[in-house]
């Protein structure tokens, strides 16, 4: 028999030539009435850690599930997961992989025929997805012309391979991890994401840290760091995390979703130069279950519905990653080689073929309603606390120029907050042809804030945690700050970079003092006021629309055959 202790002796063993000291935090617990509407329990951060977990692992016993609530909703999402199992979740990966293999299929035929400009009906729920050609409307063209005559032209989307600073380096205690774990990108995406959600121990959560990695293939990071496979591969055989609760799951769904990635990664470079302008026509069923391949996070929801958690909600919650990602990019995929974004995939857009202002405005409001519970009601759970982190990954990653976007798109951008504050199910927002139905209600009042830049759920958190101002510069830096800028209206792009670099390097030390549940739900309460409140989301998403073009006909990744 191995002892507990020993086996995380041999854990923290497996990843030395790495060292995560600066990830074994000491978690500060908030006082009791800390958030509006806070749930009974929040479990813990290191689950290992517990009397229970060391014993029954020590008599080789599986450990119970705990009894994590059951929602009422997501009732389409629901009946598509099942019990949320791996092989549930491979079931309908491999459903996408024969979505997107017969989307690139429908444009080789039609590509032989040139019809690929004509709008096709889609008469039945359960027709094929197809390939349609999208183009602006007359207004938001004339717009965009205007915009780029004055020099309003927002630049290419970067690489997202700009390392780290030495000093937020130094605070996770991160300066000898491998050089992909070390990129703005990924260290303030997939890392914190990790680093937020916590695990059975700090080496597990360091190893799946790594074994998220494989969402940045689609990035091109196989490409820029060779040995991020071998890596992978050593994240997906960690024996002793495997051990752990969900960490079986975990890494065999992470395989799951690099076989979805690595195929789509494959039809999209050899059709790429004739993608511009087009976007995938799905229905409702077919949209949602491409999403959660798209989100190439299948590990994380297998990790939680293993230890518990309700599988309809955690399968929502990776659905929404899609649009809560694909927001900022509506402009920019329109005309380059991206097919799946999930605001252009909308019938009500793939029916006329056309991109117009009140559609792609009704289209966010319907989006956002499908996002408003996770982040103000489940924000603690551990799919949404990534989903949360989805506004500061925008912000931090060196890819997206999320206050760029902002400030170009600001004259588009409503200007009051949400009256009321709305939520909704993904299948009461869209009909089963995926055409949006117009339907929301009001968020429970529990959740809903009072609308004010910094509103009174945040004032009550501050008010609670006044020893903490660290946490009251975060929410300025998230939020009061970049609203000064965008409002302001003048480009700064010095003053864009001191507002990312001193959001990660709060985050940062946030997170190092142990005050992980506050920041949680900070970024949680940020990304919902960006949909509803303060509409940086809508801003950035117009912004997009004036995308100067420099990846039409291309991937906007590093390729094997781009020069580094």
């Amino acid at each position: 028999m191995v002892l507990p202790w020993c086996l995380s002796w041999r854990h923290q063993n497996y990843w030395a030539e790495f060292g995560f000291k600066g990830i074994k935090i000491e978690l500060k617990t908030p006082k009791e009435d800390a958030f509006h509407g806070s749930p009974a329990w929040i479990p813990p951060y290191f689950w290992g850690r517990g009397v229970r977990y060391r014993f029954e692992k020590l008599l080789g016993r599986k450990l119970r599930k705990c009894p994590f609530p059951i929602y009422d909703g997501y009732s389409e999402v629901r009946s598509l997961i099942g019990n949320g199992t791996v092989a549930d979740l491979e079931k309908l990966a491999i459903q996408a992989q024969d979505f997107i293999a017969e989307i690139f299929r429908d444009f080789e035929d039609v590509s032989e025929t040139s019809s690929l400009g004509k709008v096709k009906s889609l008469s039945s729920s359960e027709s094929k997805p197809t390939l349609v050609q999208l183009r602006l409307s007359s207004d938001l063209e004339r717009w965009k012309e205007a915009q780029h005559a004055v020099g309003n032209i927002l630049p290419p989307k970067g690489a997202g391979l700009d390392q780290a600073s030495d000093r937020i380096l130094r605070t996770f205690g991160a300066e000898g991890w491998h050089e992909a774990l070390k990129t703005n990108n990924a260290l303030f995406g997939c890392g914190i994401a990790s680093l937020l959600m916590g695990a059975a121990d700090a080496p597990t959560m360091f190893s799946n840290y790594v074994t998220d990695m494989v969402f940045y293939y689609e990035h091109g990071y196989n490409y820029v760091f060779p040995s991020l496979e071998t890596l992978l591969q050593k994240g997906l055989a960690d024996p002793l995390a495997m051990r752990t609760p969900g960490g079986h799951e975990r890494r065999n769904a992470v395989r799951v979703g690099k076989q979805y990635i690595q195929g789509k990664i494959a039809l999209e470079k050899q059709h790429k130069r004739h993608l511009t302008n087009l976007s995938a026509r799905l229905s409702r069923r077919t949209a949602q279950i491409i999403s959660l391949s798209e989100s190439s996070l299948l590990g994380m929801a297998a990790e939680a519905t293993a230890r518990g958690f309700d599988p309809g909600a955690v399968i929502s919650d990776l659905v929404f990653s899609s649009p809560g990602t694909d927001v900022v990019d509506a402009g920019c995929d329109l005309v380059n080689s991206e097919v799946m974004n999930s605001f252009l995939n909308v019938t009500d857009i793939t029916d006329t073929g056309i991109v117009s202002e009140v559609v792609l405005r009704r289209v966010y409001d319907a989006y956002a309603a499908t996002g408003a519970r996770m982040l103000t009601q489940r924000w603690h759970e551990p799919v949404a606390r990534m989903c949360a982190a989805l506004y500061t990954w925008h912000i931090q990653n060196d890819r997206h120029m999320f206050f760029r976007r902002a400030i170009l798109g600001w004259p588009k951008a409503r200007k009051l907050p949400a009256r009321p504050q709305c939520e909704a199910d993904f299948d009461e927002v869209f009909d089963k042809q995926y055409r949006m139905t117009g339907f929301c209600r009001p968020l429970d009042p529990r959740y809903a804030c009072n609308g004010e830049d910094t509103c009174d759920h945040v004032h009550h958190l501050l008010d609670r945690s006044q020893k903490e101002s660290l946490l009251r510069e975060f929410w300025w830096n998230l939020v009061i700050d970049p609203l000064d800028y965008v409002r302001g209206g003048q480009i700064d792009e010095q003053r864009e970079h001191d507002l990312v670099e001193g959001s990660r390097l709060r985050m940062a030390e946030l997170y190092s003092r142990g005050l992980v549940l506050e920041t949680v739900w900070l970024i949680a309460h940020a990304n919902h006021h960006a949909w509803q409140v303060n509409y940086l989301f809508e801003a950035a998403m117009f912004g997009s629309i004036l995308d100067g073009g420099t990846l039409a006909g291309k991937l906007d990744r590093q390729e094997d055959d781009s020069p580094r």
